[in-house]
Order: C-alpha cells, then structure tokens, then sequence
C-alpha cells in the first residue's frame, strides 16, 4: 500500500506500460505531498523501446525530469522494477543495456537537493500503473495539475484512505 512521505518530500511514483505489437511505452508519474494531495501528474509516451525492462528505465528517467521540472528539490521516487531502482542507486557505473538512461537519471538528479529511490510492488503502485496504463492511448505528452487522470486519482483516493483507515 502507498504510504506518505516526511513533511516538505515529494513522493514520485512512476511506472510504465509497454506494448511489445508497436515497441512503445507510456511513462506515468504522479507526484503526491504528505497529505496525499495529488500535486502533478504525467503520461509521456516513447516510441522505439526495445523491452518492459527499458520502459520502466524511461519511466524512471521521465519522473526525475518531471520533479526537476516542476522544481521539486526534495524527492521520493518510488516505482517497481528492482534492477531499475538497482542501477539507478548504485554507486558504480553501470553496464546493462540501459547505461545510458541511467547515465541520464543521474546527470537529472543532479538538479535535486535530497533524493531517494525505493522499490514498490505493484500492489502499492497502483496509481501511477493505472496512469501509464491509462495514458497508453495518447500520442502526446500529458499534463494535469492537483490532479490526475481518473482512474489514477481514484486509485490514489482509495489508497490514501487506506493509509489513515489503518
């Protein structure tokens, strides 16, 4: 289940959805405050991705560019793949065939005051899933502002009373 961030933290959940008939992806991200305010949303699609595990990396990439953006500084990224999170936390160059995006997410992050990067199954991602999962029928970026698109915002509604049930 989601679970909020520390106080003056912005959560950034992202994920992708790959369509292996076309070679491409939708990233989602949707960014929520500690009050579990949707504050910003995004679906990007790509175009010539080889794999679900290079989406995921683009996923990761279109979040940290997304906070940078919007001039978040102080970032939670969550999302759930685990070589992805992996790669991109280690401290040594990486090799795999995504080396270069995440040559990139570091040269990104380097926009941002203080960063960390989680793993989250799927099960505690759902928002940012159903947002990918959503955008996929878009051609074009997009953008929402203190909200999402409707299936992400009922599910990050539904996650956040969850939390303050429990």
């Amino acid at each position: 289940m989601w679970s909020a961030p520390v106080l003056n933290v912005v959560k950034c959940n992202f994920n992708s959805a790959f369509d292996v008939q076309c070679n491409g992806s939708t990233s989602g991200t949707l960014c929520q405050n500690t009050d579990g305010i949707i504050m910003e949303a995004r679906v990007v699609p790509d175009w010539n991705v080889a794999d679900a595990f290079m989406a995921e990396a683009l996923a990761c990439l279109q979040a940290v560019i997304f906070a940078n953006e919007l001039g978040f500084r102080r970032v939670v990224f969550e999302g759930d793949s685990l070589a992805v999170i992996r790669r991109v936390s280690a401290s040594f160059s990486d090799y795999s065939v995504i080396s270069p995006i995440v040559n990139d997410i570091r040269e990104a992050l380097k926009g941002l005051e203080s960063v960390s990067f989680s793993f989250f199954h799927r099960e505690g991602n759902k928002s940012s899933h159903s947002l990918a999962r959503d955008g996929r029928g878009f051609s074009l970026p997009r953008f929402w502002i203190e909200e999402a698109a409707l299936g992400a915002t009922s599910v990050a509604t539904l996650d956040w009373e969850k939390l303050n049930a429990d």
